[in-house]
């Protein structure tokens, strides 16, 4: 700005005016120092005004930036700041250095700050410098620790983790339950999450990582499930974060881990025994469905389509679509389940369907209504082997040797099915008799294999 009202011909006076009014105005310190070559204290170059605003100092009192601010830094906060310089410099101070800390403002006490630094090669001054800003987080920090309270009480471990690179993860916030769940105390996790990563089980460690690299790019809300060793025992971690683009690009994510392990554990459970009933149902041939009488939706399992011959791809679930299948001739039984009460919920019938190939096999369903009085409930079991050698048997049991023709018993047992079949589906019933004068005479002159 400076040099640009040099060349439009405004008076420089005027520009450094306006330059430090728009400094000014800045809410935070804003500081500008030369670097020491011995010991890395510089001395003041440039303060902003701010600083008597925000910590009750005239700058022009301050005459040397490295004095008043190891005169003021809290006590129990100096040596972490300066192991955190310590490191930023150990990595030829590339980014951005980032403390917080207490300082002594001028009347009031200490208050929480936070400075961030980088180191400026100018390219008017001949030494490189360190730029700068202070900012009281008082009210920052204090909601922080009514937050860290309030994790006392919530289930799971709330947390901020800053994301720079998968070598440059770090937990800056989170709450003392991470002691409870990962065995890990917040103060190890503040500068670098190693130690968490250490407890991620090692098959779910790179995924881990790569997924939380997938959403830093896309920038879209977290969420892994993984696994964690905790005296030697697996404990499942359900994590989720938002993420929250801060300074220099970095990300800093706010989130909650919970312990997931007995939700997994019956999640894992029940897929075993789900595998289990899938087995038994293939071995068993038997299969499942469930009916709306309502929608006439129809869901079948996937043993109900094999055991049809039908294809995965066969979408069609309506009622009616399966009733297509069924032998003309036990279509009234089928419906016959359409017809259940809440008194009478419950049926058990044998019919034929028809096979994709075009034959016919024969199943054995057991329906029942629930309570709400149109869903339908039941199994689907092929019968077609028993059902072949049990109408063998009852046709050797049920015909005259001599005749071939079906017997009294037989006639007796159709003469109850039917019976019990009107009045299941409400149907009159008639029941013919014929009688053939002098057929005995037939069976005398040409015998009873003619008759």
């Amino acid at each position: 700005m400076i040099q640009n009202s040099l060349i439009a011909g405004t008076d420089p006076l005027d520009a450094i005016d306006e330059f430090q009014a728009i400094v000014d105005d800045i809410p935070s310190i804003v500081f500008r120092t030369p670097m020491s070559s011995d010991n890395g204290g510089p001395e003041t170059a440039f303060i902003s005004n701010d600083v008597e605003r925000s910590l009750g100092y005239p700058r022009a009192t301050i005459n040397n930036l490295e004095d008043w601010w190891y005169g003021n830094v809290h006590p129990d906060d100096i040596n972490i700041a300066n192991d955190q310089f310590s490191r930023w410099q150990q990595a030829d101070f590339k980014g951005l250095l980032r403390r917080q800390y207490r300082f002594k403002h001028k009347t009031e006490g200490y208050l929480w700050v936070e400075d961030l630094i980088r180191k400026h090669s100018s390219s008017t001054h001949h030494a490189d410098q360190f730029v700068g800003t202070i900012t009281v987080i008082e009210d920052l920090v204090k909601t922080r620790e009514q937050l860290r309270q309030l994790s006392y009480i919530l289930p799971g471990v709330l947390y901020q983790l800053r994301f720079v690179s998968r070598s440059d993860i770090s937990f800056p916030l989170i709450s003392a339950h991470s002691k409870k769940l990962f065995d890990i105390s917040p103060s190890e996790l503040t500068d670098s999450a190693e130690a968490f990563f250490d407890k991620v089980h090692p098959d779910d460690r790179e995924p881990l990582i790569e997924s939380l690299e997938d959403a830093s790019n896309k920038l879209t809300p977290w969420q892994f499930e993984f696994r964690v060793m905790v005296e030697q025992k697996v404990v499942w971690v359900s994590g989720r974060a938002v993420p929250d683009k801060q300074v220099e690009d970095n990300l800093i994510w706010n989130g909650l881990f919970i312990d997931n392990t007995d939700k997994k554990s019956l999640e894992l459970e029940l897929k075993r025994t789900n595998d289990e009933l899938k087995r038994a149902q293939k071995v068993g041939r038997v299969g499942h469905w469930q009916a709306n009488l309502k929608s006439r939706e129809l869901i079948r399992s996937t043993m109900v389509r094999e055991l049809l011959g039908l294809e995965k791809t066969d979408s069609n679930t309506s009622i009616e679509r399966f009733n297509s299948l069924v032998h003309p001739d036990d279509l009234e039984d089928v419906k016959s389940l359409e017809r259940l009460t809440p008194d009478n919920n419950k049926l058990q019938i044998q019919h034929r369907m028809q096979h994709a190939d075009g034959h016919y096999i024969w199943v054995e369903e057991f329906a029942e209504l629930q309570d709400d009085g149109y869903t339908l409930i039941g199994t689907f079991r092929d019968i077609t082997e028993q059902k072949t050698l049990e109408l063998e048997l009852l046709k050797k049991s049920s015909t005259d040797r001599m005749t071939g023709i079906y017997n009294r018993g037989y006639f007796t047992e159709q003469v109850d099915k039917e019976l019990s079949r009107a009045k299941r589906n409400g149907r009159p019933l008639s029941l013919i008799i014929l009688d053939i004068d002098h057929f005995k005479n037939c069976n005398d002159s040409y015998g009873h294999p003619f008759g």
